[in-house]
């Protein structure tokens, strides 16, 4: 079985008997925590979790030891729960993988298997070893890829998480938490739990995530990319200081700059195509960081098409220059930085 939502998931577990074997792997290692959490719940009471939850670590276990947890029998309950993190299923021999094969072709009724890769990732489109794991699970049980909810889904998920600590949050200053940000939920949960200690009751405002939400470094390189869309160039070459005054590494700016510029070209196509932002949103895979996508489109008529191309060749002759010469790396950034402006200034591309 194939879970294609998390609603999906949810009413199974809810109105369905447990499944023999579960896979969960995605972007999110909060909601991956979350149901394996569910499942495991589900399957195992909590009274009896102590003598029937087993966790195993992937990288340290076997499929004989999988296997030999898997058919133990559960005590004083109607089932046992074994959850097995990381397992790399990629890296199993022949003989392993057979193994593994043939263990979930027969899973005993009386336990709940559960694979949960926390730390390693699963490509979009799975080919080889994970193809077949994906292809046997299916059929044994079920699995659900858990990346990026959508902007509105997380939005919803901020507010709620303010409101059960006591402190409803104003919209503007849920967007304003999300565009600073990572997109990790746990550190979503995190930053919200802060503000509440901060705002003590009260509603939470744009004002409080600035002033106690330190911005990620691609929150902190979108405001210099809209300081030279906005062509301010000393305000920009003071948030360039910033970054560099907080140790952050001129490669991971300059990759970050290159983002919002690539955001800014995809944002000039679709408005030239004449999708919408949510169109353009499931166009280039921007799922959970739709905001993006609609700044984009937002400022995408400041430029022409030839500017834009002019913008990304000089982010990729810096990328070039960072990573394969060795001149300054701050003079490189502030360099390239100037030169935009230059550009921006003749209105041409190079």
């Amino acid at each position: 079985m194939i879970f294609s939502s998390e609603s999906e998931l949810l009413r199974h577990l809810k109105e369905a008997e447990a499944l023999p074997v579960y896979f969960l792997f995605g972007e999110q290692g909060y909601l991956k925590r979350l149901y394996c959490e569910k499942i495991s719940g589900k399957a195992v009471p909590p009274e009896s979790r102590g003598f029937n939850l087993t966790c195993l670590e992937g990288k340290k276990t076997s499929v004989d030891e999988i296997a030999d947890s898997v058919e133990a029998l559960p005590m004083m309950a109607r089932r046992r729960c074994v959850v097995v993190t990381d397992l790399e299923v990629d890296k199993l021999d022949a003989r392993e993988y057979k193994k593994l094969e043939d263990l979930l072709s027969s899973l005993p009724e009386s336990t709940v298997l559960i694979f949960l890769h926390s730390a390693l990732s699963v490509p979009a489109r799975p080919t080889g070893r994970y193809k077949s794991f994906l292809a046997v699970v299916d059929k044994a049980g079920g699995w659900i890829r858990l990346d990026a909810r959508s902007t509105r889904e997380t939005e919803r998920f901020v507010r709620a998480v303010a409101e059960k600590n006591g402190c409803p949050m104003e919209p503007e200053a849920c967007r304003c938490l999300l565009q600073r940000s990572s997109d990790d939920m746990q550190v979503l949960e995190n930053e919200v739990q802060k503000l509440c200690a901060y705002a003590h009751g009260r509603a939470i405002t744009r004002q409080d995530v600035e002033l106690c939400c330190t911005p990620v470094l691609d929150a902190s390189v979108f405001d210099l990319s809209r300081l030279i869309i906005r062509g301010d160039y000393q305000s920009a070459m003071d948030k360039l200081g910033e970054l560099l005054d907080m140790r952050e590494e001129p490669v991971a700016i300059l990759g970050a700059l290159s983002a919002a510029f690539v955001d800014l070209s995809r944002g000039k196509a679709a408005r030239e195509a004449g999708r919408s932002a949510d169109q353009a949103a499931g166009d280039f895979r921007y799922k959970g960081r739709e905001f993006r996508i609609r700044n984009a489109l937002r400022d995408a008529d400041r430029f022409s098409k030839g500017m834009l191309r002019g913008f990304l060749s000089l982010l990729i002759e810096a990328d070039y220059c960072l990573k394969s010469t060795r001149r300054d790396p701050v003079i490189v950034l502030q360099e390239t930085v100037t030169r935009m402006f230059v550009l921006r200034q003749e209105g041409g591309s190079l």
